[in-house]
């Protein structure tokens, strides 16, 4: 993948000045341009670099000379492109869509974890030792309030969404959770994805 980055010079301001004297000529006539550099990331701009720049002219004689008076009345007047702000609205937004995506996402695997149903698949997060490791449970039956699921044959260092092909379930490492208990380590964060008819890990 190509990243492109650098450096870049944008006008913030083009004005024409008939109030201020040129002296050498007398005339009422100045141009004033402002400018400043920005840093960008693949042409999208991120944060501006530097002072502003001014350039002014007498569009009677072209002479150039500076006034601080000018500069702070058009440094006032000039406004930042929008396009200044795309990385940081570029940002916000990703950041915005994620949060909508993880709390519905959440939302979903919380009314699966209250709907329990035989077959789900419960990747389980814990943490021993200041350890974290993942395993994982299967449904197999649902009886009033008890939910009784079975225990798979590996740990696992990673976060992962199945059992791998030699991973299986161990039918006498069977468990008995109350609804309350499931709901309740869903909110502590110990079930970290529910998977509704996975249909894998053969129990052994």
């Amino acid at each position: 993948m190509l990243f492109i980055f650098g450096t870049r010079s944008a006008r913030l301001g083009r004005f024409i000045d008939h109030e201020h004297i040129c002296y050498p000529c007398k005339a009422y006539d100045k141009e004033i341009q402002v400018s400043r550099s920005y840093f960008h990331f693949c042409l999208i701009p991120v944060f501006p670099i530097g002072p502003r720049h001014f350039e002014i002219r007498c569009r009677n004689c072209g002479d150039e000379t500076k006034s601080e008076n000018l500069v702070n009345l058009y440094d006032s007047k000039a406004r930042t492109p929008f396009y200044f702000y795309s990385a940081w609205i570029l940002f916000a937004s990703l950041a915005i869509g994620w949060f909508y995506w993880n709390k519905n996402t959440q939302q979903h695997k919380m009314k699966l974890v209250l709907n329990p149903a035989i077959g789900d698949l419960y990747t389980i997060k814990q943490i021993k030792n200041g350890e974290t490791s993942y395993y994982f449970l299967k449904l197999i039956r649902i009886s009033g309030d008890s939910v009784i699921a079975f225990h798979n044959n590996l740990d696992y260092g990673d976060f992962v969404n199945h059992p791998e092909a030699d991973d299986y379930f161990v039918k006498d490492d069977t468990l008995i959770y109350k609804r309350k208990e499931l709901k309740e380590m869903f909110e502590n964060h110990e079930i970290f994805s529910v998977v509704r008819d996975a249909g894998v890990g053969a129990a052994r």
